[in-house]
Protein backbone atom coordinates (compact mmCIF):
# COMPACT_ATOMS: atom_id res chain seq x y z
CA UNK A 1 0.00 0.00 0.00
CA UNK A 2 1.19 3.51 -0.83
CA UNK A 3 2.05 5.13 2.51
CA UNK A 4 4.00 8.20 3.62
CA UNK A 5 4.43 10.06 6.94
CA UNK A 6 1.22 11.97 6.12
CA UNK A 7 -0.72 8.75 6.67
CA UNK A 8 0.51 8.43 10.25
CA UNK A 9 -0.07 12.12 10.95
CA UNK A 10 -3.70 12.08 9.82
CA UNK A 11 -4.55 8.43 10.51
CA UNK A 12 -5.28 7.64 6.85
CA UNK A 13 -4.24 4.74 4.63
CA UNK A 14 -3.03 6.55 1.51
CA UNK A 15 -1.72 10.13 1.06
CA UNK A 16 -4.58 11.41 -1.09
CA UNK A 17 -6.68 14.38 0.06
CA UNK A 18 -9.98 15.57 -1.38
CA UNK A 19 -9.81 19.30 -2.00
CA UNK A 20 -12.75 20.88 -0.10
CA UNK A 21 -14.46 22.65 -2.99
CA UNK A 22 -17.16 25.06 -1.88
CA UNK A 23 -19.45 24.62 -4.90
CA UNK A 24 -18.86 20.87 -5.25
CA UNK A 25 -18.82 19.52 -1.72
CA UNK A 26 -20.94 17.12 0.31
CA UNK A 27 -20.78 14.71 3.20
CA UNK A 28 -21.28 11.88 0.73
CA UNK A 29 -18.26 12.83 -1.39
CA UNK A 30 -16.05 13.45 1.66
CA UNK A 31 -17.05 10.12 3.22
CA UNK A 32 -16.42 8.24 -0.03
CA UNK A 33 -12.82 9.48 -0.15
CA UNK A 34 -12.26 8.81 3.56
CA UNK A 35 -13.76 5.33 3.32
CA UNK A 36 -11.43 4.59 0.40
CA UNK A 37 -8.44 5.38 2.62
CA UNK A 38 -7.80 9.04 1.87
CA UNK A 39 -8.74 12.25 3.67
CA UNK A 40 -12.17 13.54 2.67
CA UNK A 41 -12.92 17.24 2.91
CA UNK A 42 -15.98 19.44 3.42
CA UNK A 43 -15.95 22.94 1.95
CA UNK A 44 -17.69 26.01 3.37
CA UNK A 45 -17.13 28.78 0.79
CA UNK A 46 -20.36 30.38 -0.50
CA UNK A 47 -22.47 27.99 1.61
CA UNK A 48 -25.12 28.54 4.24
CA UNK A 49 -24.58 27.49 7.83
CA UNK A 50 -27.46 25.03 7.50
CA UNK A 51 -25.78 23.27 4.57
CA UNK A 52 -22.43 23.15 6.33
CA UNK A 53 -23.99 21.79 9.53
CA UNK A 54 -25.85 19.15 7.55
CA UNK A 55 -22.64 17.90 5.94
CA UNK A 56 -20.64 17.85 9.18
CA UNK A 57 -23.37 15.92 10.98
CA UNK A 58 -23.97 13.50 8.12
CA UNK A 59 -20.30 12.83 7.46
CA UNK A 60 -19.95 11.50 11.01
CA UNK A 61 -22.62 8.90 10.24
CA UNK A 62 -21.20 7.93 6.83
CA UNK A 63 -17.61 7.33 7.87
CA UNK A 64 -15.61 6.46 10.96
CA UNK A 65 -12.45 7.62 9.20
CA UNK A 66 -10.78 11.06 9.51
CA UNK A 67 -12.00 13.95 7.38
CA UNK A 68 -11.21 17.67 7.11
CA UNK A 69 -13.37 20.79 7.27
CA UNK A 70 -12.16 23.83 5.35
CA UNK A 71 -12.60 27.54 6.05
CA UNK A 72 -11.67 30.69 4.12
CA UNK A 73 -10.39 33.34 6.58
CA UNK A 74 -11.49 36.42 4.62
CA UNK A 75 -15.06 35.13 4.24
CA UNK A 76 -15.24 33.29 7.55
CA UNK A 77 -18.70 32.32 8.79
CA UNK A 78 -18.16 32.60 12.54
CA UNK A 79 -21.11 30.36 13.36
CA UNK A 80 -19.91 27.65 10.99
CA UNK A 81 -16.40 27.87 12.40
CA UNK A 82 -17.69 27.50 15.97
CA UNK A 83 -19.67 24.44 14.88
CA UNK A 84 -16.54 23.03 13.24
CA UNK A 85 -14.56 23.44 16.45
CA UNK A 86 -17.32 21.73 18.44
CA UNK A 87 -17.37 18.85 15.95
CA UNK A 88 -13.65 18.24 16.62
CA UNK A 89 -12.70 16.93 13.16
CA UNK A 90 -9.32 15.29 12.65
CA UNK A 91 -8.19 18.15 10.41
CA UNK A 92 -9.23 21.79 9.95
CA UNK A 93 -7.84 23.38 6.81
CA UNK A 94 -7.54 26.98 5.67
CA UNK A 95 -7.10 28.31 2.15
CA UNK A 96 -6.74 31.60 0.28
CA UNK A 97 -5.45 33.63 3.26
CA UNK A 98 -3.35 33.48 6.41
CA UNK A 99 -5.56 31.97 9.17
CA UNK A 100 -3.84 33.92 11.96
CA UNK A 101 -5.36 33.14 15.36
CA UNK A 102 -7.73 30.61 13.80
CA UNK A 103 -4.82 28.15 13.85
CA UNK A 104 -4.64 28.28 17.64
CA UNK A 105 -8.40 27.81 17.95
CA UNK A 106 -8.23 24.72 15.72
CA UNK A 107 -5.36 23.28 17.73
CA UNK A 108 -7.22 23.94 20.96
CA UNK A 109 -10.08 21.86 19.55
CA UNK A 110 -7.68 18.96 19.04
CA UNK A 111 -7.48 19.22 15.24
CA UNK A 112 -4.44 19.13 13.01
CA UNK A 113 -4.14 22.31 10.94
CA UNK A 114 -3.50 22.31 7.21
CA UNK A 115 -2.89 25.57 5.32
CA UNK A 116 -2.89 25.89 1.53
CA UNK A 117 -0.51 28.44 0.00
CA UNK A 118 0.45 29.64 -3.47
CA UNK A 119 3.94 31.13 -2.81
CA UNK A 120 7.00 30.39 -0.73
CA UNK A 121 6.48 33.50 1.40
CA UNK A 122 2.96 32.36 2.24
CA UNK A 123 4.36 28.94 3.19
CA UNK A 124 6.84 30.54 5.58
CA UNK A 125 4.00 32.54 7.11
CA UNK A 126 1.94 29.37 7.57
CA UNK A 127 4.89 27.61 9.17
CA UNK A 128 5.39 30.51 11.56
CA UNK A 129 1.73 30.42 12.57
CA UNK A 130 1.92 26.75 13.51
CA UNK A 131 0.54 24.81 10.55
CA UNK A 132 0.96 21.04 10.90
CA UNK A 133 0.83 20.48 7.13
CA UNK A 134 1.25 22.93 4.25
CA UNK A 135 -0.38 22.44 0.84
CA UNK A 136 1.64 23.96 -2.00
CA UNK A 137 -0.99 24.77 -4.63
CA UNK A 138 0.22 25.36 -8.17
CA UNK A 139 -1.41 27.72 -10.62
CA UNK A 140 -2.72 24.81 -12.73
CA UNK A 141 -5.37 24.17 -10.09
CA UNK A 142 -9.06 24.68 -10.47
CA UNK A 143 -10.88 26.97 -8.08
CA UNK A 144 -9.07 30.01 -6.73
CA UNK A 145 -5.35 29.72 -7.47
CA UNK A 146 -2.14 31.70 -7.83
CA UNK A 147 0.50 32.00 -10.53
CA UNK A 148 3.43 29.70 -9.71
CA UNK A 149 3.29 26.20 -11.22
CA UNK A 150 3.20 23.09 -9.06
CA UNK A 151 6.49 21.72 -10.40
CA UNK A 152 8.23 24.98 -9.48
CA UNK A 153 6.46 25.66 -6.19
CA UNK A 154 6.50 22.29 -4.41
CA UNK A 155 10.27 21.73 -4.08
CA UNK A 156 10.81 25.33 -3.02
CA UNK A 157 8.17 25.05 -0.30
CA UNK A 158 9.58 21.69 0.82
CA UNK A 159 13.01 23.29 1.26
CA UNK A 160 11.62 26.41 2.92
CA UNK A 161 9.47 24.82 5.63
CA UNK A 162 11.24 21.52 6.37
CA UNK A 163 10.52 19.47 8.50
CA UNK A 164 6.84 20.47 8.19
CA UNK A 165 5.17 18.02 5.75
CA UNK A 166 4.17 19.44 2.38
CA UNK A 167 1.30 18.28 0.17
CA UNK A 168 1.26 19.00 -3.57
CA UNK A 169 -1.82 20.39 -5.32
CA UNK A 170 -2.48 21.37 -8.92
CA UNK A 171 -1.81 19.55 -12.17
CA UNK A 172 -2.24 16.07 -10.69
CA UNK A 173 -4.86 13.74 -12.12
CA UNK A 174 -3.27 10.28 -12.10
CA UNK A 175 -0.75 8.13 -10.26
CA UNK A 176 2.18 9.44 -12.26
CA UNK A 177 1.43 12.89 -10.83
CA UNK A 178 1.39 11.45 -7.32
CA UNK A 179 4.76 9.78 -7.92
CA UNK A 180 6.17 13.05 -9.26
CA UNK A 181 4.94 14.92 -6.19
CA UNK A 182 6.67 12.43 -3.91
CA UNK A 183 9.90 12.71 -5.90
CA UNK A 184 9.71 16.50 -5.43
CA UNK A 185 9.60 15.98 -1.67
CA UNK A 186 5.86 16.17 -0.98
CA UNK A 187 4.27 13.57 1.30
CA UNK A 188 0.88 13.54 -0.40
CA UNK A 189 -1.43 15.16 -2.92
CA UNK A 190 -4.58 17.29 -2.80
CA UNK A 191 -6.99 16.66 -5.70
CA UNK A 192 -10.11 18.53 -6.75
CA UNK A 193 -10.98 18.32 -10.44
CA UNK A 194 -10.42 14.54 -10.61
CA UNK A 195 -13.06 14.10 -7.88
CA UNK A 196 -15.59 16.45 -9.50
CA UNK A 197 -15.69 13.87 -12.30
CA UNK A 198 -16.84 11.16 -9.89
CA UNK A 199 -20.18 9.44 -9.41
CA UNK A 200 -20.48 10.75 -5.84
CA UNK A 201 -19.68 14.40 -6.57
CA UNK A 202 -22.72 16.70 -6.06
CA UNK A 203 -22.16 18.38 -9.41
CA UNK A 204 -24.60 18.48 -12.33
CA UNK A 205 -23.86 15.89 -15.00
CA UNK A 206 -23.19 18.72 -17.46
CA UNK A 207 -20.28 19.89 -15.28
CA UNK A 208 -18.77 16.42 -15.08
CA UNK A 209 -19.19 15.84 -18.81
CA UNK A 210 -17.59 19.22 -19.57
CA UNK A 211 -14.49 18.17 -17.62
CA UNK A 212 -14.28 14.86 -19.49
CA UNK A 213 -14.61 16.65 -22.85
CA UNK A 214 -12.19 19.51 -22.06
CA UNK A 215 -8.63 20.10 -23.13
CA UNK A 216 -6.18 21.51 -20.60
CA UNK A 217 -6.02 24.84 -22.41
CA UNK A 218 -9.77 25.23 -21.98
CA UNK A 219 -9.35 25.80 -18.23
CA UNK A 220 -8.88 29.57 -18.03
CA UNK A 221 -8.66 32.10 -15.22
CA UNK A 222 -11.96 33.94 -14.85
CA UNK A 223 -10.71 37.39 -13.88
CA UNK A 224 -14.19 38.84 -14.26
CA UNK A 225 -15.43 36.79 -11.32
CA UNK A 226 -13.34 38.97 -9.01
CA UNK A 227 -15.11 41.99 -10.52
CA UNK A 228 -18.49 40.46 -9.71
CA UNK A 229 -17.60 38.87 -6.36
CA UNK A 230 -14.45 40.53 -4.96
CA UNK A 231 -14.20 38.12 -2.02
CA UNK A 232 -12.36 35.86 -1.59
CA UNK A 233 -10.15 36.45 -4.63
CA UNK A 234 -9.13 40.10 -4.18
CA UNK A 235 -8.12 39.70 -0.51
CA UNK A 236 -5.77 37.40 1.34
CA UNK A 237 -3.50 35.55 -1.07
CA UNK A 238 -4.99 37.40 -4.11
CA UNK A 239 -6.19 34.53 -6.27
CA UNK A 240 -8.34 34.02 -9.39
CA UNK A 241 -10.80 31.23 -10.06
CA UNK A 242 -10.01 28.86 -12.93
CA UNK A 243 -12.99 27.61 -14.94
CA UNK A 244 -13.92 26.03 -18.23
CA UNK A 245 -15.70 28.45 -20.59
CA UNK A 246 -19.40 29.22 -20.18
CA UNK A 247 -21.61 31.65 -22.08
CA UNK A 248 -21.82 33.72 -18.89
CA UNK A 249 -18.03 34.02 -18.54
CA UNK A 250 -17.50 34.65 -22.24
CA UNK A 251 -20.05 37.46 -22.28
CA UNK A 252 -18.96 39.26 -19.13
CA UNK A 253 -15.21 38.77 -19.58
CA UNK A 254 -15.58 40.94 -22.66
CA UNK A 255 -17.19 43.80 -20.70
CA UNK A 256 -15.65 43.84 -17.25
CA UNK A 257 -16.45 47.48 -16.51
CA UNK A 258 -20.12 46.74 -17.05
CA UNK A 259 -19.80 43.59 -14.93
CA UNK A 260 -18.52 45.70 -12.04
CA UNK A 261 -21.47 48.05 -12.38
CA UNK A 262 -23.92 45.16 -12.42
CA UNK A 263 -22.12 43.00 -9.87
CA UNK A 264 -25.13 42.69 -7.54
CA UNK A 265 -27.38 41.38 -10.28
CA UNK A 266 -24.73 39.07 -11.69
CA UNK A 267 -23.86 37.75 -8.25
CA UNK A 268 -27.53 36.99 -7.68
CA UNK A 269 -27.62 35.16 -10.99
CA UNK A 270 -24.68 32.96 -9.97
CA UNK A 271 -26.24 32.24 -6.57
CA UNK A 272 -29.68 31.46 -7.95
CA UNK A 273 -28.44 29.08 -10.63
CA UNK A 274 -26.20 27.34 -8.10
CA UNK A 275 -29.05 26.90 -5.64
CA UNK A 276 -31.16 25.49 -8.46
CA UNK A 277 -28.49 22.90 -9.26
CA UNK A 278 -27.49 24.63 -12.49
CA UNK A 279 -24.17 26.17 -11.44
CA UNK A 280 -22.65 24.96 -14.72
CA UNK A 281 -24.60 27.68 -16.52
CA UNK A 282 -22.31 30.35 -15.04
CA UNK A 283 -19.18 28.56 -13.84
CA UNK A 284 -17.49 25.25 -14.65
CA UNK A 285 -14.74 25.27 -12.07
CA UNK A 286 -11.90 22.98 -13.16
CA UNK A 287 -8.14 22.86 -13.29
CA UNK A 288 -5.87 22.15 -16.24
CA UNK A 289 -6.01 18.48 -15.26
CA UNK A 290 -9.37 18.37 -17.06
CA UNK A 291 -7.44 17.54 -20.21
CA UNK A 292 -6.23 14.30 -18.66
CA UNK A 293 -9.57 13.12 -17.27
CA UNK A 294 -11.57 10.90 -19.63
CA UNK A 295 -14.07 9.07 -17.40
CA UNK A 296 -16.64 9.70 -14.69
CA UNK A 297 -15.93 6.97 -12.14
CA UNK A 298 -16.93 6.01 -8.60
CA UNK A 299 -14.58 7.43 -5.96
CA UNK A 300 -13.48 3.94 -4.96
CA UNK A 301 -12.37 3.23 -8.52
CA UNK A 302 -10.58 6.58 -8.83
CA UNK A 303 -8.68 5.88 -5.61
CA UNK A 304 -7.79 2.34 -6.69
CA UNK A 305 -6.45 3.55 -10.04
CA UNK A 306 -4.49 6.42 -8.48
CA UNK A 307 -2.77 4.11 -6.01
CA UNK A 308 -1.99 1.41 -8.57
CA UNK A 309 -0.60 3.93 -11.06
CA UNK A 310 1.53 5.65 -8.42
CA UNK A 311 3.00 2.36 -7.23
CA UNK A 312 3.77 1.33 -10.81
CA UNK A 313 5.46 4.67 -11.53
CA UNK A 314 7.55 4.49 -8.36
CA UNK A 315 8.57 0.91 -9.09
CA UNK A 316 9.72 2.04 -12.53
CA UNK A 317 11.77 4.82 -10.92
CA UNK A 318 13.33 2.29 -8.54
CA UNK A 319 14.55 0.21 -11.46
CA UNK A 320 16.01 3.26 -13.16
CA UNK A 321 17.62 4.41 -9.94
CA UNK A 322 19.43 1.12 -9.50
CA UNK A 323 21.15 1.62 -12.85
CA UNK A 324 22.39 5.09 -11.95
CA UNK A 325 25.90 5.67 -10.62
CA UNK A 326 24.78 8.18 -7.96
CA UNK A 327 21.84 8.05 -5.57
CA UNK A 328 20.31 10.49 -3.15
CA UNK A 329 19.86 9.67 0.53
CA UNK A 330 16.52 8.24 1.56
CA UNK A 331 13.70 10.75 1.56
CA UNK A 332 11.38 8.75 3.81
CA UNK A 333 12.03 7.18 7.17
CA UNK A 334 12.55 3.39 7.17
CA UNK A 335 9.39 3.01 9.21
CA UNK A 336 7.36 4.37 6.31
CA UNK A 337 9.08 2.44 3.51
CA UNK A 338 7.00 0.24 1.23
CA UNK A 339 7.75 -1.45 -2.09
CA UNK A 340 6.14 1.46 -3.90
CA UNK A 341 8.17 4.10 -2.07
CA UNK A 342 11.46 2.25 -2.22
CA UNK A 343 11.87 4.15 -5.47
CA UNK A 344 12.55 7.27 -3.46
CA UNK A 345 15.62 5.63 -1.91
CA UNK A 346 17.43 5.30 -5.22
CA UNK A 347 16.57 8.41 -7.23
CA UNK A 348 19.51 9.44 -9.43
CA UNK A 349 21.15 12.82 -9.00
CA UNK A 350 20.25 15.34 -11.74
CA UNK A 351 23.75 15.21 -13.30
CA UNK A 352 23.49 11.44 -13.76
CA UNK A 353 20.36 12.02 -15.85
CA UNK A 354 22.02 14.63 -18.00
CA UNK A 355 19.75 17.37 -16.62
Amino acid sequence: MLTTPLCDLFGIDVPIILAPMGTCTSAELAAAVSNAGGLGGIGTLFRSFAAIKRDIDLAKTLTQRPFAINHIPQTLDAEAFRYTLAARPAVISFTLADPGDLTRAAHDAGARVMVQVTTVDQALQAAESGADVIIAQGGESGGYCGEVSTMTLVPQVVDAVSPIPVVASGGIFDGRGIAAALILGAVGVNLGTRFIASKEAPAPLQWKEAIVAAKSEDAIKAEVLNDITPLPGTAGFKTVLRSLPTDFLTEWSAKRDEARRQRDRLRSQIVSTTQAGRQHECLLTAGQTAGGISEILPVSEIMRKLIAEAEAALTKMQWRGEQAPHARPKLMAEAHSSPSLAALQEVPEPDSLGG
